[in-house]
């Protein structure tokens, strides 16, 4: 995977400066609902993958801006220095990856981060972690404890979320490769 693919990759979940083709980006504080399924949030991302059957540990830091729901939404990615990489854009039947190398379309959310990533992330279940509670449309969370769940495999830890921090770490196992997502909002 070239360097500027793995960013992209790592951005979405999963970063180049094309501001120019996008709209302004939302304004909107670190965490605010817009309606009962919508929010509103922006803030820094750190994904980090660990090496695996080969493959090199990977791992990239960017700010973002999200706005919307599991029903569709959006979410820009930023290089640290600011500059747009990435749009992704998506409905509850379809995603797509706007680049300054052109637009991809994919059937999910899952299908699009695994194609870039190499990775199937839980994006859509990010939206409801980063508010501290599990996600509805997925298994019911296991070995549930103070400030933290385990939720189709993740362990989230919520610790911190009163100051606008989540952490969200898959295990590694002999088929799947080690995962964390770092995410702190804006205040």
């Amino acid at each position: 995977m070239t360097p500027k693919r793995a960013w992209i990759a790592v951005a979405l979940l999963t970063c180049l400066s094309a501001c120019s083709q996008f709209p302004a980006r939302p304004t909107a504080t670190a965490l605010q609902a817009t309606s009962a399924d919508q929010l509103a949030l922006q803030g820094q991302l750190s994904v980090k993958l660990q090496a695996f059957q080969g493959r090199e540990a990977k791992g990239v830091s960017m700010g973002f801006f999200f706005n919307g729901g599991a029903q569709g939404g959006q979410l820009d990615l930023m290089t640290p220095m600011g500059s747009q990489v990435a749009r992704v854009h998506w409905t509850d039947t379809e995603a797509w990856l706007q680049t300054d190398q052109g637009n991809r379309r994919f059937n999910t959310l899952g299908d699009l981060s695994q194609e870039v990533l190499g990775e199937p992330l839980p994006l859509a279940a990010l939206m409801h972690w980063v508010q501290g509670q599990p996600a509805p449309d997925l298994p019911a969370p296991t070995n549930t404890q103070a400030k933290s769940f385990e939720q189709s495999g993740w362990q989230i830890d919520t610790t911190d979320i009163g100051i606008g921090r989540l952490i969200a770490q898959r295990p590694a196992s002999t088929e799947l490769r080690g995962v964390t997502v770092r995410i702190r909002l804006d205040r």
